[in-house]
């Protein structure tokens, strides 16, 4: 759906009006098969227009200033909903929401997260910020001081769609970040026949000698899950898994998703550890 048809006064309006929605899309641990975290995704239920994605209404957003209320309407959204999952069992969740370049150079920014932690009371890193690889790229050497106030104000950070390897990988070693989280260029095909795992097998083993952990995004057959085992990954996501789902279902599973791991527990009556968390 084309951006140009959305009108500003409603787009303006969004914040406040009771149409935007966060909804959750599980992150599995692919040890133990815990649901350890939640992908925040953005859902615009337009008057006239129906439900938007974020790429029907971000670039106008962005353009007119309106991603600002946007952007805190979704941390304290965000962040209301990991406070409710506080008191669940299992390992500790952490829920991600994607930050715009625009966001990161407001004045500001860092303070009103920092603001947001506090205000929720959430804990180092159960609120999480992906920065996609372009907008690391495009700060440079601007990316380090930005990225060090934001884990300072309490929360975790990852490069989201990483995907192009040589141009990206040493910047991001350099930088203070949790996760590394691989585009569908390299999740695509895995596992199977005449598909060049290399890559994936290099970035899995650097980031972890960095003391970060990897995320597959859009895992969606089981040749792909089996081989990002093997080659090490350490979390994923996709339609495999499950697809995003609203706040009261999200809760739901996060309730259920202890993992074969946390079942053999509780049939057991014994505890059994969790997954290591590079956090």
């Amino acid at each position: 759906m084309s951006q140009t048809i959305v009108d500003l006064a409603s787009l303006h309006r969004a914040a406040t009006d009771g149409t935007l929605e966060l909804v959750y899309q599980p992150e599995i641990d692919l040890d133990s098969g815990a649901i350890v975290g939640m992908e925040g995704l953005l859902r615009w239920h337009h008057g006239s227009l129906g439900v938007l994605g974020p790429a029907d209404f971000l670039d106008l957003a962005i353009r007119t200033g309106e991603i600002s209320p946007i952007g805190e309407w979704v941390l304290r959204t965000g962040a209301a909903e990991v406070k409710s999952w506080l008191g669940l069992r299992g390992p500790r969740r952490q829920l991600w929401l994607n930050v715009s370049a625009e966001q990161l150079r407001a004045d500001g920014f860092a303070d009103l997260v920092s603001t947001v932690v506090r205000d929720f009371d959430l804990p180092h890193g159960a609120l999480g910020l992906e920065i996609t690889e372009r907008t690391c790229l495009e700060f440079g050497a601007e990316a380090a001081p930005i990225f060090e106030s934001l884990r300072a104000a309490g929360v975790a950070l990852a490069v989201d769609d990483f995907s192009s390897y040589y141009a990206t990988l040493g910047a991001i070693e350099a930088l203070p970040v949790d996760a590394v989280k691989l585009g569908h260029k390299y999740v695509r095909g895995v596992g199977e026949e005449g598909h060049d795992d290399t890559l994936v097998s290099s970035v899995i083993d650097r980031a972890h000698l960095r003391g970060m952990y990897v995320v597959a995004e859009g895992v969606e057959t089981w040749s792909e899950h089996a081989r990002l085992i093997e080659l090490g990954c350490d979390r994923a996501h996709g339609w495999l898994f499950a697809s995003a789902q609203r706040a009261d279902k999200a809760r739901w599973l996060l309730s259920q998703g202890m993992g074969w791991r946390g079942a053999v527990a509780e049939d057991e009556e014994q505890a059994i550890p969790m997954p290591r968390q590079r956090t």
